[in-house]
Parts: structure tokens; C-alpha cells; sequence
């Protein structure tokens, strides 16, 4: 069954629809929430608490085509408001992904300085460092998820960075160039 027409019957009340909708997604779900919590526990739970907010208002989903967008945002603003609230920062090494000036020369020893410094910046510039670098979405991707314009999301990028690099600068683990 096409995704769009399970949307259509999730919304009419059809739970053996929305289970499909979840299933469909739940490894990138997860994949999502362990990037953030680094731990299994954390994850799964993050996945639970975004499936019944999903299942709460899946009758606010304007577009089904964007079933999949909604649902990630569920789960990032889920998991950075838990880290906020727990104070807990992600532990674990940099990701892969990292092309940035900023993150050329940063000692891996230094990860949870700058993973600390990530959780200082605001919600939105949080977001959009996690999903570019974390994730590896790509700018159009984020622009989808947070249902914003991409010109957004580019500034919002390109803030968080500069953030970063006077912050690391500033410590001493960056160099000013």
C-alpha cells in the first residue's frame, strides 16, 4: 500500500495503518535517536514517545507525502528537548561526515568539549548541526524535516559553525584560520 494512502487511513482512525507507518520508518527512527543518546535505552524510548505524539496528531498532518518529515521533526525536537532537560550531553566519537574548516584539525580527545559546546547553541542551531554532521542529511533534506526554507537552513548552518569556531577558538582547540 502507498505510503500516502496509509497516512489518509491512519488519520480516519485505521491503527492497523498507522503500525505500518511506524514499522516503515522505525530503523531510521531509531538510527535518528542513537545518534543523539548514544544508548539503546534513551532510543527506544525516544521512538515510543514519538510514536504517541505521532499517533496524538497524525490528524494535523496536512500532507501525507510529508509523513516522513514529521515524523523525524517529532523525533529531533523529542530528543533535544530531553538532552536539554537531562543536561546530558552525546557521547561517542565525531561523525564520519565532517567537511567543515571547523572540524579539520580537532583532536578526537576534544569531542566532548565540542559536543558540550553543541548543546550551549540555541534549539535550531542544535538541530541543524546534528542532522547535517550527526545524520548526514543533506541541507534540502533538513529544509523538509524542520519545514523550513533551505535559505534557512544554510544561515542556520552556517551561524552554528561560526559559533562553534569562535567558541573553539577561544579554548584553544581550533585555530583562527
Amino acid at each position: 500500500m502507498e505510503m500516502e494512502e496509509l497516512i489518509k487511513k491512519a488519520q480516519r482512525g485505521d491503527e492497523d495503518a498507522f503500525t505500518e507507518i511506524i514499522y516503515t520508518y522505525k530503523n531510521l527512527m531509531y538510527h535518528v535517536a542513537f545518534t543523539y543518546f548514544h544508548n539503546e535505552h534513551d532510543a527506544l524510548e525516544a521512538i515510543q514517545e514519538t510514536t504517541y505524539r505521532a499517533y496524538s496528531s497524525i490528524r494535523k498532518l496536512k500532507d501525507p507525502a510529508a509523513a516522513k518529515s514529521w515524523l523525524l521533526r517529532i523525533l529531533s525536537n523529542y530528543c533535544l528537548n530531553e538532552l536539554r532537560k537531562k543536561k546530558r550531553f552525546v557521547q561517542g566519537g565525531l561523525p564520519l561526515q565532517l567537511e567543515e574548516p571547523l572540524f579539520e584539525k580537532i583532536d578526537l580527545s576534544d569531542s566532548i568539549f565540542l559536543k558540550e559546546t553543541i548543546m550551549k547553541l540555541k534549539k535550531n542551531l542544535q538541530q541543524v548541526i546534528f542532522l547535517k554532521y550527526f545524520q548526514g542529511f543533506t541541507t534540502k533534506e533538513i529544509a523538509e524535516i524542520l519545514d523550513k526554507p533551505e535559505s534557512t537552513i544554510k544561515t542556520w548552518i552556517y551561524k552554528a559553525l561560526k559559533q562553534l569556531r569562535l567558541q573553539m577558538e577561544r579554548e584553544g582547540i581550533a585555530d583562527g584560520r
